[in-house]
């Protein structure tokens, strides 16, 4: 078998398989849950049946809480006044609340006003015995509470409330209590169903005729003594877990148990939906997989059109080696690239490159050391590591920091009459040794501006003492000058400023990279410099509390500061 076929045979057993794993899976995941999601929408259609249905029972019972509780009611009961039934109780009442029965009867059982109407053949019809049974078993002692919902009637379904009859503010004795009625027949069935936009099916649980689905949910609901024990004291609606099923390749079906007035399982209602989702799935699913089939066998046909004899195997070989050097990291190994072919012409290349790689990698690394250590020399160290990294944004607030700015005196003068290269040695010396205490005192040097030198304590490493290493070296700043005077027989002075305040660091700018500081600390200390007195060290107010209890102080006073108004200052003399 040539390598070709062999080839074929591989890339054709392997799209098999794969389609046949991709088929499979997003059969089990697609489709499973294309499923879940109709079983959710199936619920949701049936929990807003129920809803809607429960929403009728609950409308009956506020008619028959607004009727029960009421003081024309509670005379009625008393004196049978039948001006009474004939003022309230007129067919528009029934129409107007969609009732077909109405019964007042007293607490002994004895029934003092019953009627019962057809709506759709408007007349009248008798109230069924087992709701003036219902109302003389079930009438409560709380004047508050009575009952509601389904009762089972040979003559059909009822949705019942019922109420005591009490004076309108709730105080009794009780004389009695008013039912109120509806059918749940076709009529109402079918007013549910064009409310709610649903397919809605309901059947007595205990219909010899019922269906068979409906049988197979009755006999799937789990209907507890336990559970019947706990309904609920009104006797609302109540229903079992809900059960939701594929009635057919064509509908999702949902249903639910309901419990009559008394507990008991009562009706079965089923919802059903057309399962669009889940056809539409199958649908996508096959035309998907066709697809993927079209597009394999293009790509097998390309695939053998590009193979020549032996070339897979060697460009493994080749890939392999490649692949252990670039694993391993040692740029001292070489790839197999014996012969006289393209294959061995490209191995050569590769040989070649890697020496070249090793050689460069050598002069990068030394190359790498000297940017590290010019970059450590721009930025602070844990900024350079961030910025290594690839921060864009490099920012970040202390709560405390203090800042000083220096100045020489007259420095601006004295450059218009002296050399340039004269000049900048000078700056040069007196900057490396302010340079040299920076480092003594753990600070970090921002930068400096002409003759401006600005240096800070607490940043990027928060610290409890920078405020006093800041002290410490104004101090020997000041040294410093008088010592660099004194061998160079010049006269140069300085100004210092130092505040201590909450400020904002970062890196700013594309090229050129500089560690800066924003915030009223920083300003108010160039302030303190810019209007310091020559020879002195200037701080503010919340500098002086942090060092004097180790340094002495002398209060130059309150003094007028740009953008700040008036500010207390204080001159630093020395240590304690």
């Amino acid at each position: 078998m040539t390598l070709r076929q062999k080839t074929l045979l591989l890339i054709g057993v392997t799209l098999i398989g794969l389609l046949g794993v991709l088929y499979a899976t997003l059969s089990t995941i697609l489709l499973g849950y294309l499923y879940d999601l109709e079983v959710t929408k199936t619920r949701q259609e049936l929990k807003r049946a129920l809803d809607s249905l429960s929403e009728d029972v609950a409308q009956l019972s506020v008619v028959a809480r607004q009727w029960g509780a009421w003081d024309d009611a509670y005379k009625f009961m008393g004196n049978g006044e039948r001006k009474f039934i004939q003022s309230n109780f007129s067919d528009s009442l029934f129409f107007d609340f969609r009732l077909n029965l109405v019964l007042l009867s007293r607490p002994s059982g004895q029934i003092v006003f019953s009627r019962g109407l057809n709506l759709r053949q408007q007349k009248a019809m008798p109230v069924p015995q087992a709701l003036i049974d219902a109302n003389f078993e079930l009438q409560s002692t709380d004047l508050r509470s009575g009952y509601r919902g389904i009762l089972l009637v040979p003559e059909g379904t009822l949705i019942v409330a019922s109420q005591p009859i009490v004076t309108t503010n709730g105080s009794g004795p009780s004389r009695g209590s008013l039912a109120i009625a509806r059918y749940l027949n076709t009529a109402e069935l079918n007013r549910l169903k064009a409310l709610n936009q649903l397919s809605i099916t309901i059947h007595k649980v205990n219909n010899p005729r019922l269906p068979t689905d409906f049988q197979q949910a009755r006999s799937e609901f789990k209907v507890s003594k336990e559970r019947l024990l706990h309904l609920e004291s009104n006797r609302l609606l109540s229903s079992d877990e809900l059960i939701i099923r594929p009635l057919n390749n064509d509908t999702m079906s949902g249903y639910a148990l309901l419990r009559d007035i008394y507990g008991k399982p009562a009706l079965l209602l089923r919802v059903d939906s057309p399962r669009v989702i889940y056809k539409q799935g199958l649908v996508g699913l096959r035309y998907l997989i066709l697809s993927l089939l079209g597009v394999g066998l293009i790509f097998v046909l390309a695939t053998l059109l590009l193979l020549e004899k032996l070339v897979l195997l060697r460009l493994a070989r080749l890939s392999k080696d490649v692949k252990s050097i670039g694993t391993s990291n040692d740029l001292s190994m070489r790839v197999f690239s014996n012969g006289a072919d393209e294959l061995s012409s490209l191995g050569k290349t590769i040989n070649w490159m890697l020496s070249a790689l090793e050689s460069s990698l050598k002069d990068l690394k030394a190359e790498r050391e000297k940017a590290e250590q010019l970059l450590l020399n721009i930025l602070p160290q844990p900024i350079a590591n961030r910025l290594k990294k690839e921060e864009r944004t490099i920012a970040d607030s202390f709560n405390e920091a203090t800042v000083l700015f220096a100045d020489i005196v007259g420095f601006t003068n004295l450059s218009a009459h002296t050399p340039p290269v004269e000049l900048v040695n000078l700056l040069n010396q007196i900057f490396s040794a302010f340079d040299r205490l920076a480092e003594q005192h753990g600070l970090e040097k921002i930068k400096t501006i002409g003759d401006a030198y600005m240096v800070v304590g607490g940043i990027p490493t928060p610290g409890s003492d920078r405020a006093q290493a800041v002290a410490e070296m104004a101090i020997d700043m000041l040294k410093e000058i008088q010592q660099f005077n004194a061998l160079n027989h010049a006269e140069f002075n300085m100004r210092i400023g130092i505040n201590t305040g909450p400020v904002v660091a970062g890196v700013i700018g594309l090229k050129k990279f500089i560690y800066d500081l924003w915030g009223d600390t920083v300003n108010i200390a160039s302030r303190m410099e810019s209007q310091g007195i020559p020879g002195c060290i200037q701080v503010t107010d919340a500098t002086y509390e942090r060092l004097k209890d180790k340094y002495e102080f002398e209060q130059r006073g309150v003094i007028q500061v740009k953008g700040k108004g008036e500010m207390m200052t204080y001159l630093l003399l020395g240590r304690k």
